[in-house]
């Protein structure tokens, strides 16, 4: 049977470690040790250290070659094995992979080793959506209330680090651009938001029911239709904080915010609400749509 991927992983990483506990080590006896013969303790090393150039995501990790021409594993320089750093992501990944191994009982000493570390750093309550490290209280207390169809209260802090209290009416957890949100109504905005779910701090499920029912607009379909660049004085920020998947520069006095648009009027209406604030919208079909926005509210007043 071929060697699965994550067999070999698990090898390495352990071949890293035994070399940095233990000193130089002959490959004979990471062979004997780790169950395999010593052409694939060479190739794994030498899969590493092809893997580590300057350059790649790893941090460097370098063999002696005059080492290596003798069949010893010595490390010259290793950033790799006591400093690595995964992403959230990466981290739920292997500690899954790494669980499967031991369950079937072919997990390496140091396997286990490294499996102990990745569960300590990962004992807060985590849980991984996307990109984001999302608390899991937080996710839980949401998906509850989305469930029983009850209000919400949450803490959150925006992009400019500002905490405020909002009740909200939850509709739906969401990926967008690998982050996760919360689509809801907001009763402080009196409007439907987004909210990055990795902003949100605290949540307590109200007694009440949700009142405004989702979105019955594509505002919040995952698939956009174009992209977006609205540059805007600071006042009206705010309007553009929560855009799914915004990317926002400072610009002397205004910010110029980057976002995908899956439905140009419900993103027309929101900038209407900051209009004043507005110093160039691009593109085309964004601008058509805002100007029918205005047109329309004015046609209302007449």
């Amino acid at each position: 049977m071929a060697e699965q991927a994550t067999d070999r992983l698990v090898r390495m990483l352990g071949i890293l470690t035994y070399v940095e506990r233990h000193g130089d080590t002959p490959f004979t006896e990471l062979a004997e040790h780790f169950g395999v013969t010593v052409d694939q303790v060479r190739a794994d090393i030498d899969a590493l250290w092809l893997a580590s150039e300057p350059g790649d995501s790893w941090y460097p990790i370098d063999f002696s070659a005059d080492a290596f021409d003798a069949d010893v594993a010595a490390l010259v320089r290793n950033d790799g094995v006591s400093q690595v750093r995964l992403s959230p992501r990466e981290a739920v990944a292997l500690v899954g992979a790494l669980s499967t191994m031991g369950a079937a009982g072919a997990l390496p000493e140091a396997g286990t080793q490294v499996l102990a570390k990745l569960r300590e750093a990962l004992a807060e309550p985590v849980i991984v959506l996307g990109d984001d490290a999302v608390d899991g209280r937080v996710r839980d207390a949401l998906v509850d209330a989305i469930a029983r169809y009850r209000q919400a209260e949450v803490a959150y802090v925006d992009a400019l680090d500002r905490r405020t209290s909002r009740t909200v009416d939850p509709h739906r957890l969401v990926l967008i651009d690998g982050h996760a949100y919360l689509e809801c109504y907001c009763r402080r905005a009196e409007d439907y938001r987004v909210l990055r779910l990795d902003r949100i701090e605290d949540v307590t499920v109200l007694d009440g029911a949700v009142e405004h029912p989702p979105t019955d607009s594509a505002g919040f379909t995952l698939t956009p239709a174009f992209t977006a660049t609205v540059r805007i004085a600071r006042a009206g920020r705010w309007a553009l904080e929560d855009m799914p998947g915004v990317r926002i520069e400072d610009a002397e006095d205004d910010v110029i915010a980057t976002f995908d648009v899956a439905d140009d009027a419900w993103v027309a209406g929101r900038l209407l609400t900051v209009a004043p604030h507005l110093r160039s919208v691009s593109p085309r079909r964004l601008v058509d749509a805002l100007h029918r926005q205005a047109t329309a509210v004015l046609d209302v007043q007449r």
